[in-house]
Parts: structure tokens; sequence; C-alpha cells
């Protein structure tokens, strides 16, 4: 199956993305990933035993009653903030997830540019990603403050399991849409260029006719999710310790602790920045096997042609054809991922040969197939021809 043999694929053109190491891609793909990849804002609750009447009826102390009225105006000040910060980075996140996928698939990485670029297919992920949020909150939601208004505990807690069934496979479906709109419509949206619904209508034929392709990549990711989690927690834990070890005798050093105090700031924003780039490889290699299995699955939809020639051997590499020429699966001059194709040269060139053309645009320090200058077998004039 693809959604199995694409678990290797993906290792190979992660590798060949990553390296060799360069500092400042891997910042801006920390950078990508800190939005894109799982860190997100969890939900406060606020909870407490506000009751029990005034203290003229009750005898309760003054020091430790509490009017609820008093903390409403907080409580909602806070819920707004929180409100508009989680919406901004939903919207950051949503229009990095182009920025992502434009660098997968053109191996290059270029915020500033591909964030532009794709900053009203971000808006209408963004929208769709609330859109969907608001659904489910209104169907979990609704029912559960129906229970909670009800007057008869027993019921209540009656409704509550069945709330509780009823939820699973809300929550599951939620799951499940917001994954396949992220790894597969988002693709979809950048190579056909179309909205969201209309991308998900593309893609619907091909999730149904290779549907189990799709659940069988649904349970290995969930999996290799679950592993890399654990493994990354642990490996975060491993890294914390001496920082936190060091910190605490330091904080016992007369005029180090009020300095330590004042770049507090500075080591959280430096251990998320580690922690990002640790995701790196992660969100990496996620991303590329899901564009395995959507580009199998439907090659009309395959991002990285060239990519998946490269590993899977046939003498392709990342900027064209066969040993280096055009190729129908390659780079073509205007960069759109589809190449020149070989059975309709007119002028009849063997494209065995290397031409010594360079096809991409911003991909030069990876491979060999640029102007070779020391080629002057075929020219005098020093550029390869």
């Amino acid at each position: 199956m693809f959604a199995i043999d694409d678990l290797s694929g993906a290792i190979d053109v992660t590798r060949d993305f990553l390296t060799p190491v360069r500092p400042w891609t891997w910042l801006k793909l920390a950078l990508i990933a800190f939005f894109v990849g799982g860190t997100g804002f969890g939900g406060s609750s606020f909870s407490g035993g506000f009751g029990g009447g005034t203290p003229s009826e009750t005898g309760t102390d003054p020091v430790t009653s509490v009017d609820f009225a008093e903390w409403v105006p907080i409580l909602i000040a806070i819920g707004v903030i929180l409100l508009v910060v989680g919406l901004g980075f939903l919207f950051l996140s949503s229009l990095f997830e182009f920025t992502l996928l434009e660098s997968l698939r053109s191996g290059e990485v270029h915020v500033r540019r591909y964030t532009s670029r794709n900053v009203g297919r971000g808006a209408r992920l963004f929208g769709f990603r609330v859109a969907v949020g608001l659904i489910t909150l209104l169907l979990l939601g609704g029912p559960l403050a129906a229970i909670v208004l009800s007057t008869s505990e027993g019921i209540a807690w009656g409704l509550i399991g069945l709330l509780a069934l009823f939820a699973i496979p809300v929550v599951l479906g939620f799951v499940i849409v917001d994954r396949f709109t992220t790894v597969f419509v988002a693709p979809t949206m950048l190579e056909r260029d179309l909205g969201v619904l209309a991308a998900w209508k593309r893609f619907w034929p091909t999730l149904t006719s290779h549907w189990t392709e799709y659940v069988v990549y649904l349970l290995l990711v969930w999996v290799l999710q679950l592993v890399i989690g654990f493994a990354t927690m642990m490996l975060l834990f491993v890294l914390l310790i001496p920082f936190l070890i060091l910190l605490f005798i330091l904080l016992f050093i007369p005029f180090v602790n009020l300095l330590i105090l004042l770049f507090l700031p500075i080591l959280i924003l430096l251990f998320i920045l580690l922690s990002a780039l640790i995701q790196v490889p992660i969100v990496t290699y996620l991303r590329y096997y899901a564009l395995l299995v959507l580009g199998d699955t439907d090659a009309e939809l395959d991002l990285i042609p060239e990519q998946r020639a490269a590993v899977r051997g046939d003498g392709s590499d990342r900027t064209g054809g066969a040993s280096g020429g055009w190729d129908s699966g390659g780079d073509g001059p205007d960069g759109d991922g589809r190449g020149w194709d070989d059975e309709s040269d007119p002028w009849g060139y063997d494209r065995s040969r290397d031409d010594g053309r360079n096809d991409t645009d911003d991909t030069d320090s990876q491979d060999d197939t640029g102007w070779d200058d020391t080629d002057s077998s075929e020219s005098d004039d020093d550029r390869g021809w």
C-alpha cells in the first residue's frame, strides 16, 4: 500500500530537504514549525465555589466571601484576550501552512515571499477552520448547556453519559476533517488554485476511491505522532534538567539571582526556539509523508513530483527529468512543477544527456545541474551549452 511504502520514502525526501544543514534555513523552518507543528493555546477554565449567600444571612466571614458579580468583568476580559490571541495564532497557523507547502515543493525556504503570495489562501483556510470549530462547539456546547440548566440531577447525569457517547464521533469527525483539510486539501488548494470548498470537492473522489489508503494513513500517522510526541517530550525533559539545576544554584548567589530574573524571558524564548528546532524534522517528515500519499493516489494533485521521482530511484533528481534533463515531472522554466513533455519535443533533443541547464529558480546550491563552466566541448563561449 502507498500509505505503508511512503513511510520510508518520506524519510529520504526529508533527508534531502534538510541536508546539508543550513542554520538560517533551520531557523526559518523553526518559525514555521512553531505555528503549524501542533503548538497551540489551550483553553482555560475557571471554576470556584462562588456561592453561599451574603454575610448577613449566613454569617460567612466577609474576607472569604466572594461576590461573583465582581469577577464577571474580569473573566470576560480574560476570555476576550484569550479568544483574540487564539484566533490570531490560528490565522498565522493557516497562513504558514502554505508557506511550508511552498517550501517543501521548491526545496527552499522563503518566509516573506511565500507568505505574502498566499495571504488569500491562508484567510480562506482560517475561515474554514473557524466555521468547523464553531459547528463542533455548537454540537457539543448546546446539549451541555441544556444539561447544566437542567433541574433534575438524575436526568442531568444520564444526559451527560449520553453526551459523552455523542461527543466521541463528533470529536473524531472534527479531528479527521481538520487533518485532511490541513495535509490534503491545502495542497490541493495550492496546486489547483482553488478555494477550500472547491478543493474539498476536488479531493473527495480521490478520498472515496482510495479510502483504504487514507484509513491506513490515519492509523499510522496517529501512531507516529504518539511515539514521536513521547520521544520529543522525553528529549526536552532531559535537556531541561541541567538547565533547571543550574538555574536553581544560581538563584542562591547574590546579585546573580536578580540578573537571572531579568533575563528569564530571554531564557524562556530560547527554550521555545529549541523546542521548535526539534519540531522541524518531525513536521517536515509528516508533511512529506502526507504529500507522497496524496500524489500516489492522485497524480494530478502531486505537489512534489521531482522529490518523489528522486526517492523512487528512476534517475530523476529534484531539478528535473532523468539525468538532469527536462522531464514531464520536472520543473519547467515557469517553475510550475510540470516541466516539458518529453513526447512533444519538436527538435528530437536527446534527453538522456545532461543539458547543463538549471531549471529551478532557487535550488542552485543543492544540485550540480547548473551552468557547467568546465564543459567547453560544446561551445567556446564558456556557458556550458
